[in-house]
């Protein structure tokens, strides 16, 4: 099979590149669209939408806003004491109107020096509304379903082996629960407190009633999304440019449900692998703590794992290391075939478990709140998960690791799809390194480039190839 190539610009004369393949139909197809995608111009295959938000003054919103600009500005001490998170602020007015703007900010401040981020405490008793996300969801899904059939047969295996049955199933009340209107819970200890620049705190807890009937509850896993923590700089009121540059100054602002919605879609495509590597998800509820404080969460099965950085994950024999390396390598392409990428790989997104059952050690995956899906065809999701539980384990992203040597032994290479090239140390901020990459994904083309200066661009287009 050969390829042909007029005179361009910058070669004069025609040219064919002679291609050998074992499979030819399926070479020509990889081919062709190899060659058309590179000969059509940046953008003009996937569009890919800028990054700057654009405010049109003069846009009439289909709906109107939730709050009349028209009307005066409540007063500061109004605000403070009925608006509980950014969503009770209307985002299409507070980028146009800059006293409504800067208010925001002084509220926001105001929160973070008024509450504590801690909402729960031991032994506190916060009812909930099942399945209340706080948003209306709009009727669209991912593109790419989760086809387990994708999984490479070694995945397939690990996954049956380490699956554990749901709690709730053992206790017998997943089907009252998934039936519920409400339910309580008993919180027994604060899990984690979250980064400095998070918005979630985690929480051990149980469910004590469900729709006011009293149930006997295995220890779940509490995550709450409160965005009024979420760390902002606010604008300089006398800034001369400051109304041209409001609405970056809400770039970075988060909501907390649209948070908690994006872990919980994540959570849901991946249910086949739920009890593996990741948790068990039992939902997106609302929830009311004994102060009034309304939030919304997920609740998830508690996992008594560890961490990279702990004392159990530096004890492990070489054997036992080696199981978790090969088990985040699992967990890492579960996540590619589902088409969830994770955006912000840390340490303390993995955790390391021994089942106390099986015996088995193995990986589990957690907090999926800044994943991305394919949510649009013309959208890429930039699948990264090799490369970011490589860093993981290697220490790149926060304390803790593996040994380094059984790291890049036992990992593995890249997925054959995976187009990425990337340059590693081979040990935490070293100056030596390697370059990691997959192996050939086209093993059956092979091509010898030749160039041939007598041919005329007639001729070669009148050639009557095999």
């Amino acid at each position: 099979m050969a390829v042909f190539f007029p005179p361009a610009r910058n070669r004069s004369e025609p040219v064919f590149e002679r291609i050998s393949t074992t499979r030819p139909s399926l070479a020509l197809r990889v081919v062709s669209t190899a060659y058309l995608y590179d000969a059509l111009p940046p953008g003009g295959y996937i569009q890919v939408p800028p990054p700057d938000m654009e405010v049109d003054e003069d846009l009439i919103l289909p709906v109107g806003p939730p709050q009349d600009p028209n009307q005066p500005l409540h007063p500061d001490e109004q605000v403070f004491a009925t608006h509980r998170r950014h969503s009770d602020f209307d985002f299409a007015t507070l980028v146009r109107d800059r006293a409504r703007a800067l208010q925001f900010f002084r509220w926001h401040e105001h929160v973070r020096q008024q509450y504590s981020k801690l909402v729960a405490h031991p032994n506190d008793m916060p009812t909930a509304v099942t399945n209340e996300v706080g948003m209306i969801l709009p009727a669209v899904r991912p593109i790419y379903p989760f086809d387990a059939s994708e999984i490479p047969t070694d995945t397939a295996t690990h996954l049956k082996e380490i699956r554990r049955e749901s709690p709730l199933v053992t206790a017998g009340i997943a089907e009252p629960f998934e039936r519920s209107k409400s339910f309580t819970l008993k919180i027994q200890n604060i899990l984690s407190e979250g980064s400095e620049r998070g918005i979630c705190t985690v929480y051990r807890c149980q469910i004590a009633s469900i729709d006011d009937n009293p149930v006997s509850s295995p220890f779940l896993c509490l995550k709450l999304f409160d965005d009024r923590f979420q760390p902002l700089q606010s604008p300089n009121e006398d800034h001369e440019e400051l109304d041209e540059l409001l609405p970056r100054w809400f770039d970075p602002v988060v909501i907390a449900e649209m948070y908690a919605l994006n872990e919980a879609f994540a959570y849901d495509k991946l249910r086949p692998a739920q009890g593996s590597v990741v948790p068990w998800f039992y939902g997106t509820h609302q929830f009311t703590l004994p102060d009034g404080t309304v939030l919304y969460g997920l609740l998830l099965e508690y996992i008594e794992g560890w961490g990279l950085d702990s004392d159990f994950a530096k004890e492990l024999s070489r054997d036992r290391q080696v199981t978790m390396i090969q088990s985040c390598r699992h967990a890492a392409r579960v996540l590619d075939v589902a088409d969830v990428s994770q955006r912000d790989w840390h340490a303390g997104q993995i955790l390391l478990y021994t089942n106390p059952t099986t015996k088995l050690d193995h990986a589990v995956l957690i907090d999926f709140a800044s994943t991305t899906q394919t949510w649009e065809p013309d959208e890429l999701n930039y699948i990264h998960n090799y490369f970011g539980v490589l860093r993981v384990l290697l220490g790149r992203e926060g304390e803790g690791g593996f040994d380094p040597e059984l790291v890049w032994e036992h990992y593995r290479e890249p997925d054959d799809w995976d187009p990425v090239i990337a340059w590693f140390p081979t040990r935490p901020w070293s100056k030596e390194g390697r370059f990691v990459q997959a192996r050939e994904m086209f093993p059956y083309i092979s091509s010898a480039y030749l160039l041939y200066f007598f041919f005329s661009f007639a001729l070669l287009s009148a050639c009557d190839l095999p």
